[in-house]
């Protein structure tokens, strides 16, 4: 089977879904190496503003996918492509656009909330990673559920308990507190990081940690800034900009907690990322974070400081509390790997090949 894979994505500084591109095909590669591989993309990092995201979405990535002689295209995040050379299974990570469309500028609006949700449509089949994400499309775009698989992203092995070595060198490297509080995803509304903020400056005034956020700044960040200022913590809180993942495990692993606050999630995998580490989690309730984090995490309401400023305290404060965690998240992050997803994935495109074959043969037939 030749198998093409959209890897624009992995090009340059990989997010959530570079990673995610980028861990299922090394995966595929190691589970099922009689299969081609093929990478499709632009063959160098581009800043993909809407109109270039549309272009290759929609134009490039199907042309090359033909050129290639795909037996099967899988569009591994953004938007499926509406003319299929060949039959393709799309990955939706979330419909974050068309459930917060406020969080997002106009032009973004209208790619994020009703194209992408759209073009779903267009997919032979469908993979969610949760079964949250899985409900929201059959509710939001009403595609049909049978042709939708419920496949969880991996944690990679890289992602370990560190030495107290190595933590102390990184530590020093960047200039860390030894007493910290770390959150790490995005900077942007939904992640809920103005409650804690809230949080952390109730907490800080009985503890000497400090608190630091990492990770890129997405849309509507400057709130946040105001928000620090207002509460009197610019000396306690302080930001790191994107974080290789080579650096990850051992940012977790300084953390005394992880804490994971976000309104919305399609997955969450910074949560099973720092449980694999050693680091006690606590996490919103919201949206698919109490699948993903089962009972290895304290988890809180969205939006209530109090609740999440409760939580810290008592992880800081019990010592037997932050072990128990410990070792339900070691156990818990080691339920999930690439390995599992990309068998299950294989098994999606077995699928829809079957079904599509016939289909296939007809339309040639009839030329």
């Amino acid at each position: 089977m030749r198998i093409g894979i959209d890897t624009q994505s992995t090009l340059g500084r990989k997010t959530g879904i570079g990673q995610y591109t980028a861990k299922l095909l090394g995966a595929l590669r190691r589970v099922a190496p009689e299969h081609k591989y093929l990478e499709l993309s632009l063959g160098r990092e581009v800043v993909m503003r809407t109109d270039r995201r549309l272009c290759w979405q929609q134009l490039a990535l199907p042309r090359r996918s033909r050129a290639a002689h795909a037996d099967l295209l899988h569009v591994t995040g953004f938007d499926a492509p509406r003319w299929k050379p060949c039959p393709v299974v799309f990955t939706v990570h979330d419909l974050i656009g068309a459930l917060f469309p406020e969080n997002l500028p106009p032009i973004a609006r209208i790619y994020w909330s009703r194209w992408l949700p759209f073009t779903v449509r267009f997919a032979d089949a469908v993979l969610a990673d949760s079964e949250c994400t899985r409900r929201d499309i059959v509710r939001l775009v009403n595609f049909p559920p049978e042709r939708i698989t419920v496949v969880p992203a991996g944690v990679d092995e890289v992602f370990r308990p560190q030495a107290k070595a190595e933590i102390e060198a990184f530590r020093e490297l960047r200039g860390l507190p030894q007493d910290l509080i770390l959150y790490v995803g995005t900077i942007e509304p939904r992640k809920g990081i103005d409650t804690l903020i809230d949080a952390f400056a109730d907490v800080a005034m009985r503890h000497p940690h400090h608190l630091l956020i990492a990770g890129k700044r997405g849309w509507y960040w400057e709130p946040i800034l105001r928000r620090i200022a207002d509460r009197g913590m610019e000396g306690r809180i302080h930001f790191l900009d994107y974080v290789p993942e080579s650096d990850l495990p051992a940012l977790y692993a300084s953390a005394a907690v992880f804490v994971f606050p976000s309104r919305y999630e399609g997955f969450g995998l910074p949560v099973l990322e720092a449980m694999a580490c050693g680091t006690p989690v606590i996490c919103s309730n919201a949206a698919s974070l109490p699948e993903v984090a089962g009972q290895a995490a304290i988890l809180v309401p969205p939006d209530q400081s109090w609740a999440l400023a409760e939580a810290i305290e008592a992880v800081l404060t019990d010592k037997g509390l932050g072990d128990d965690l410990r070792e339900k998240g070691l156990h818990r992050a080691a339920e999930f790997t690439w390995e599992k997803t990309a068998q299950a994935t294989l098994e999606v495109y077995r699928k829809v090949i079957r079904e599509t074959s016939g289909v296939t043969r007809s339309r040639e037939g009839g030329r």
